[in-house]
């Protein structure tokens, strides 16, 4: 019994007890994920926002409430929490990602393509991030990078079906450069 309890000691006593914020901040984003998968975002806004204000802040829960303002139509909120979400955590890939898009889709072209310039390094396994840098290419006309990066998301996945009927990717095939 008392070999038993000294391997059971050794076993766990090289296990820290898990982080208690983290906890709390990974339980909370998974809330105002589901809010956001069911389109309650006000509630995702209105709980994330009191959640922050009285226990802590986190990148996802930033993530979260972000998401929720955008769907809201909500894009310079949103912008503030995608900011706040990669101040918070620097490798959040999604919040990149999604900021980049709300910078694209507001013209400002130079800081959507930082934006996704480190979404891609973060997950260069995944299509999105080449595929917007591509996007970025065309639109500042650089055919060679928008080639170069459309290549890199094929390469990772991407599928035309993803822009049949964009109205900037109609205009990009019909460039003869």
């Amino acid at each position: 019994m008392t070999l038993l309890l000294i391997c059971l000691s050794t076993v766990f006593a090289d296990r820290p007890p898990p982080d208690y914020a983290e906890v709390l901040s990974r339980q909370a984003a998974s809330l105002l994920g589901a809010f956001n998968v069911e389109g309650h975002y006000a509630d995702a806004v209105e709980w994330g926002e009191e959640f922050q204000d009285q226990v802590l802040h986190g990148a996802d829960i930033e993530y979260e409430i972000a998401y929720a303002w955008n769907a809201l139509g909500e894009t310079g909120r949103a912008r503030r929490h995608f900011r706040r979400a990669v101040e918070l955590e620097p490798d959040h890939a999604a919040a990149w990602y999604d900021l980049g898009e709300l910078l694209l889709f507001e013209g400002n072209l130079d800081e959507a393509e930082q934006a996704f310039e480190r979404a891609a390094a973060l997950r260069p396994d995944h299509w999105a991030g080449p595929f917007r840098l591509a996007e970025v290419a065309a639109r500042h006309g650089d055919p060679e990078r928008f080639e170069e990066q459309l290549r890199v998301a094929l390469s990772t996945g991407f599928s035309f079906r993803v822009i049949v009927g964009d109205a900037h990717w109609l205009g990009y095939y019909r460039d003869p450069d």
